[in-house]
């Protein structure tokens, strides 16, 4: 103030933690959670993700990346992608959660992948890939990505981070994949879901309760109606009737009149895992795992996934939480993701105990 006459003054304050006012440097206080309700959840956000994943036409959302915040190219995009039955939605109490340190704030921007969860996981992986590719159009000097993924969705991330060719196909599924590359075009849909390149631009990824050689309960009674349900977009449906033959069919379903889904490639038998999982993934890479609070790895599950499909060797490291297959609200899962993502900054881990970090989630 100077007289009668006051001065606005706008900061950002995700980027500016004080400011001085008359002289004095005084902290800035913000609304950080405001942007997370931009998006207002569905009336029910359970049957919301249950039906955009039997029948794509019930997801609430065009596939695509959202930011949460105006792109910013001094700050890491920090892409979070949910796994099957869910939605971004997922994602707001982990978001609040990290977002509650400063340096976090001060670093990253959150992006959020949407897409429909029934669709087979390396169609949605394309998806994803192509999106990425979209972003790095429209913003080519955006800082390298660090990737989220829990549950199928970490199975999205893990196909960002390796490289597959024709010779990994033919060596694992024979006649089949000679036959399929001969036939289609490298332009083609399904030669591009099955063969590409790791993303360059991403630097490190962090897998929650991700089933990387898939989930038994894909397999069971459970996982058998599941499959039936599931209603793949028309166009979709019709391009893999036509590039697929009934060979392929019944190498990659088990029946030669079923397309693959997202559930038929959770099966610990598809055989599109083992393929992925032979190949190093190149950048760092960290898992955290539910185990429902038993103690019991590696024979521990989180309900969901069993340790022997979550667990990867070679990760910078591994992180056992107390909780099921939705631990990606844990404070516990939180204050993980909180101490990767300074560690990915080159910065210690924050001084207050886990729990506090964790407390904007509630």
């Amino acid at each position: 103030f100077h007289a009668k006459d006051a001065t606005l003054a706008l900061r950002r304050p995700a980027k500016q933690l004080t400011a001085s006012v008359e002289g004095k440097v005084r902290p800035l206080a913000a609304n950080f959670s405001a942007p997370l309700s931009y998006y207002p959840p569905p009336a029910n956000l359970m049957f919301t993700g249950l039906f955009g994943g039997f029948n794509s036409k019930s997801y609430p959302a065009p596939i695509g990346l959202y930011f949460l915040q105006p792109y910013d190219p001094d700050r890491i995009p920090l892409v979070f992608v949910h796994g099957l039955f869910s939605t971004p939605w997922t994602w707001v109490q982990t978001i609040n959660g990290v977002q509650a340190d400063p340096e976090i704030r001060k670093h990253y921007q959150f992006w959020v992948f949407a897409y429909p969860t029934g669709n087979p996981i390396l169609y949605s992986a394309l998806r994803l890939r192509e999106e990425l590719a979209k972003a790095d159009q429209l913003y080519p000097n955006h800082k390298p990505y660090v990737v989220v993924g829990h549950s199928m969705g970490g199975m999205l991330t893990h196909d960002q981070v390796v490289t597959l060719n024709e010779g990994m196909w033919e060596k694992a599924l024979g006649q089949n994949a000679r036959n399929l590359f001969k036939e289609n075009s490298g332009n083609s849909l399904i030669v591009r879901a099955v063969k590409f390149r790791a993303n360059p631009r991403i630097k490190r990824v962090v897998f929650i309760c991700t089933p990387h050689r898939g989930s038994d309960l894909a397999s069971n009674g459970i996982g058998k109606i599941g499959i039936s349900l599931i209603t793949l977009p028309a166009r979709l449906a019709t391009t893999m009737m036509d590039s697929l033959t009934a060979a392929d069919l019944t190498q990659i379903t088990g029946s030669s009149k079923r397309l693959p889904n997202s559930i038929t490639g959770l099966k610990p038998t598809s055989p599109a895992l083992p393929v992925i999982n032979s190949v190093p993934i190149g950048i760092p890479y960290h898992s955290i795992i539910g185990d429902r609070g038993k103690g019991d790895s590696p024979n521990s599950t989180d309900g969901v996934v069993a340790y022997w499909s979550s667990h990867l060797d070679g990760a910078q490291s591994e992180k056992i939480v107390p909780g099921p297959h939705g631990s990606c609200e844990l404070p516990q899962t939180i204050a993980e993701l909180d101490r990767i993502l300074r560690l990915h900054l080159g910065i210690r881990s924050a001084s207050k105990p886990a729990a506090t970090v964790a407390q904007a989630s509630r």
